[in-house]
């Protein structure tokens, strides 16, 4: 049977429309739904005619009463065993700082696309949380966004929703950022400069295995096979308000990575220094024992990593001034610049698909473009220049 509903006129542009959800299954009592709209008749019906449509189609959700604020409390929850704690910390302050102060006061079945739109345009001029003038950057606009979608694609999931409002306006673009690094020589450079320090062992691994921080100081001894010149991407140690904790790698998949001759025989060097050291405080190395580590065995933060690696890198005035990251970044540059399939690449970095390497390193690509080009060339000229003593025409 077809849904029904009729109109009242309660007031001079106001209209109360009834329409029936038919038996509800707990209560048997018959369900009917009230709305008023404001407007005029045609208003009225037409939106009638909308909700009817929507029930007839199975397309309609119930009106509920929930806030955004709310909703958006009880997301928080969901999501919490489903990222790590440091993403959730992030997640909880957009949601602190924008999403609820923004959104908040809105019934969850009331949020439109109009008024997410009004917001990005806002942010674009205002809303910095640290009170400075100027609007928030692309990247964080974009960041915003997607945590918005992300939640309001879950009210659809529980059915709160029939759509998700924010899949209906244009996201932010954020800027592409230029990728500072190292060459090859700038790299010889640093290593170099901090040889001795206990920064040094931290940018060797960074720089000749591409790994991430929190993968270099979560490698124990037991990952480094020196006989096969390898170690094991198997854990990371990540940092948050709450403390630190080792996790699953980023793509939460291991991965071994080949190490050159000289990585190999520097942490043979480290390792037997490292023992030597732990055994004057009378602590014994194990396989267990993590490569970077304190002087008494201990884990090492990574803020304290990162804040040692800036110290350092300040005082070279010919070196550009990188972040710790970017010596993965110039791991993979070398790499790709040295003729190394992107595969290759993509394996060492634990990038989840080759499109990820290539993407983020396009301005190699780029290059490695040009340089197949005139080889191409070199070689289709050798192949079609005319033999001395053959034919010529014309």
């Amino acid at each position: 049977m077809r849904p029904t509903g009729s109109i009242r006129e309660r007031s001079d542009g106001s209209f109360e429309i009834r329409y029936d959800l038919g038996t509800d299954p707990l209560t048997g009592k018959r369900k009917r739904i009230y709305k008023t709209v404001l407007g005029t008749y045609t208003d009225a019906k037409k939106e009638l005619r909308r909700l009817l449509s929507a029930i007839d189609t199975g397309e309609y959700v119930e009106p509920t009463k929930i806030k955004v604020s709310e909703f958006l409390t009880q997301w928080l929850e969901t999501v919490r065993s489903q990222v790590s704690i440091k993403t959730h910390e992030r997640y909880e302050q957009v949601v602190k700082f924008f999403l609820i102060p923004t959104f908040g006061h809105f019934y969850l079945t009331k949020i439109n696309p109009s008024a997410i739109q009004h917001s990005y345009n806002k942010w674009e001029t205002s809303g910095r949380c640290d009170g400075r003038a100027g609007g928030l950057a692309p990247r964080s606009r974009l960041h915003i966004h997607r945590i918005l979608s992300s939640a309001l694609k879950h009210a659809v999931q529980l059915q709160l929703i029939a759509r998700n409002p924010a899949e209906a306006v244009k996201p932010p673009k954020a800027k592409k950022t230029t990728i500072t690094t190292l060459t090859v020589e700038q790299s010889g450079v640093l290593l170099n400069a901090i040889r001795g320090k206990p920064v040094y062992w931290p940018v060797l691994i960074a720089l000749t295995t591409g790994m991430r921080r929190g993968e270099i100081l979560a490698l124990r001894w037991k990952n480094v096979d020196f006989e096969n010149k390898t170690v094991r991407v198997v854990e990371s140690l990540e940092q948050s308000k709450k403390g630190i904790r080792f996790k699953a790698p980023k793509t939460e998949r291991t991965r071994a990575i080949i190490l050159p001759d000289y990585a190999v025989e520097e942490l043979k060097t480290l390792k037997e220094k490292q023992a030597e050291e732990l055994a004057e405080l009378s602590i014994t190395q194990t396989q267990e024992t993590l490569v970077c580590c304190r002087y008494d065995g201990e884990l090492l933060w990574p803020t304290s990593v990162t804040h040692e690696f800036i110290k350092a890198i300040r005082k070279l005035s010919d070196l550009p001034r990188i972040r710790f990251h970017d010596l993965r970044h110039s791991h993979a540059t070398q790499l790709l610049a040295a003729g190394i399939h992107p595969k290759i690449a993509q394996e060492r970095l634990g990038h989840s698909t080759i499109t990820t390497t290539l993407d983020l390193y396009s301005h190699v690509t780029d290059t490695m473009q040009n340089d197949a080009a005139s080889k191409l060339d070199a070689v289709l000229r050798a192949a079609i220049k005319p033999k001395s003593g053959g034919p010529q025409f014309g």
